[in-house]
């Protein structure tokens, strides 16, 4: 499994959604709507000789901090579970990354706030498990 690979099959498949910047290499600074997709961080050898690496990364979803109430309702819509705007319906909507990874699993999102350059922004942290 090449990371930069991993992270060009993501990109290619948050894309799809409508104004949605996409970063596969940490940027600085951002500009929002956004999402960058981070690094990878392996387990190899899962199975034996080889048969498969697991990797662990983070794609960080970021819009303005302009007014709250309006930032956290641009950031609900990224959060749903399917529909035009959701983050875990795009990054799995090709599983294998056009071929970079086995599969893969997005298994959470947390809500927090980043900092790109100096703004802060709201956002949350989708965490994905790529095998491959």
């Amino acid at each position: 499994m090449q990371p930069s690979a991993v992270r060009n099959g993501l990109k290619d498949n948050l894309e799809s959604i409508p104004g949605l910047r996409v970063y596969e290499l940490i940027p600085s600074p951002a500009v929002a709507p956004a999402a960058v997709v981070g690094q990878l961080d392996f387990t190899f050898d899962i199975n034996n000789a080889r048969g498969l690496d697991q990797a662990n990364l983070d794609v960080i979803v970021l819009v303005q901090r302009l007014a709250q109430k309006s930032a956290q309702t641009d950031l609900d819509k990224y959060l749903q579970g399917s529909g035009d705007y959701s983050i875990k319906a795009a990054i799995e909507s090709d599983l294998t990354l056009g071929g970079a990874c086995s599969t893969l699993r997005v298994t959470s999102a947390q809500a927090g706030s980043y900092t790109s350059g100096d703004i802060d922004f709201l956002s949350y942290r989708y965490s994905l498990t790529v095998w491959g």
